[in-house]
């Protein structure tokens, strides 16, 4: 099942595609049927086109009362090489549009008609390797812009990703770190868990995730993973209504899910499975590991989750884990395992053809940082982790908020 078919059924229960005219081109819209309101919005739509649409499904809620809860975003999620999901929440309920394009002339147009705050807008059929234009409306009650580019399509392809864990505290590390990510202008960034603490609820979210990272997000994609703090409250509920990422491989939830970018094979997992996150079993986790690594066909394979297999600072190497999915890191030759939990960096060196990369250092007070007979480097540090990939070689850099480099992986050189 493609990723636009899976966000469609999981998220927007009864959403039918149909096709309207703009002044400047032609939209595809999506229409659900799962309020009151449906009818005069379908009037409205043949009769008059998305602009008075929209403004008929603002009247239509002239009489309630708005929250007066702050607006978040917009911020994108989910990017492959041709999709993207956009994703915001208004200062009251209403239908949400977002207009988009390759050009400022944004000429093509996607509505969620959900009367609601919380928006989540799938994008299907764009270009890869290719740089798109946004504005969403009734952000705060104005329009809001940003960009993205897809995920690159080809062995030879070049790109950028970044890792930070541990991050969500709002305080000056978290901000620091924050900027840095700005600076450094990833094409993506992995997320290695606890993106709010201290229980991931949802009320923090927008002091602890949204706000420090808000310039970064409207047009960088974040591919976050759950941590032991994110499913303190509620299971989790917060970090996945907030977070949208790619559903194409068979058997992936929100929990744990794969993606491409580039020569490049990602794979997010739930290591709390492990530790009474009861949204799934680490038995199902496991099954659609092997099956997704399997099917793979791409030179660089990627993992990441919240607690590392190896690490020998506070928490150390969680020895559950180990047992469990590191047979299957070595069987299909993973070559980099990111994860958090730890305080600090640390760099093994290879454990059976795989770098393990303990990047916990995103904001939360430090930890002291270990070392064993497997550390490469290890450093008790604020920090970001940033990953150049150019074909078949690949280039691991950590560094410090003011740009100081303390670790460097120069290069693995696969398939040559």
């Amino acid at each position: 099942m493609s990723e636009q078919a899976e966000l469609l059924q999981t998220e927007r229960r009864g959403v039918v595609r149909a096709w309207i005219p703009l002044a400047s081109g032609v939209a595809s819209c999506g229409m659900t049927y799962d309020d009151s309101v449906r009818e005069r919005l379908r009037s409205v739509l043949r009769a008059a086109g998305l602009g008075t649409v929209v403004s008929a499904g603002r009247s239509l809620l002239d009489g309630l009362v708005a929250s007066k809860r702050s607006a978040r975003g917009p911020y994108v999620q989910g990017v492959t090489a041709t999709s993207a999901v956009i994703s915001w929440m208004s200062t009251g309920p209403g239908a949400g549009v977002v207009k988009y394009g390759k050009a400022s002339g944004l000429e093509w147009a996607e509505v969620d008609f959900r009367i609601g705050r919380r928006h989540a807008v799938p994008i299907a059929g764009l270009e890869p390797g290719s740089i798109y234009h946004y504005r969403v409306e009734g952000v705060g009650g104005t329009s809001t812009t940003g960009s993205f580019r897809t995920a690159p399509d080809g062995e030879d392809s070049s790109f950028s990703f970044a890792v930070v864990g541990d991050s969500g505290s709002g305080g000056k590390g978290q901000l620091a770190v924050a900027a840095l990510l700005k600076r450094l202008g990833p094409d993506l960034v992995l997320h290695t868990g606890d993106v709010v603490y201290p229980g991931g609820e949802e009320r923090h979210y927008d002091r602890r995730f949204f706000a420090p990272y808000g310039d970064l997000i409207k047009d960088v994609p974040v591919f976050p993973v759950l941590g032991n703090h994110d499913v303190r409250e509620g299971n989790g509920a917060a970090f996945l209504a907030n977070f949208h990422p790619p559903l194409d491989s068979p058997g992936s939830t929100k929990r744990y899910y794969s993606f491409d970018w580039g020569d490049a094979h990602f794979v997010a997992l739930d290591s709390e499975l492990y530790y009474g996150d009861e949204g799934s079993s680490a038995e199902r986790q496991k099954a659609f590991l092997e099956r997704d690594l399997a099917a793979t066909r791409k030179r660089w394979k990627v993992a990441f989750l919240h607690r590392s297999p190896y690490g020998s600072s506070r928490h150390g190497g969680d020895e559950t884990v180990r047992a469990d999915l590191e047979p299957l890191f070595a069987r299909h030759k993973l070559d980099l395992v990111f994860a958090g939990h730890d305080h600090v960096y640390e760099r093994t060196v290879p454990i059976k053809g795989a770098t393990y990369v303990v990047s916990g250092g995103g904001g939360r007070r430090l930890y002291p940082a270990g070392k064993g007979r497997l550390t490469a480097c290890s450093r008790s540090a604020h920090h970001a982790v940033l990953v150049r990939v150019d074909g078949g070689r690949l280039f691991l850099e950590a560094m410090e908020p003011d740009g100081t480099v303390f670790d460097r992986f120069d290069s693995i050189v696969r398939g040559e």
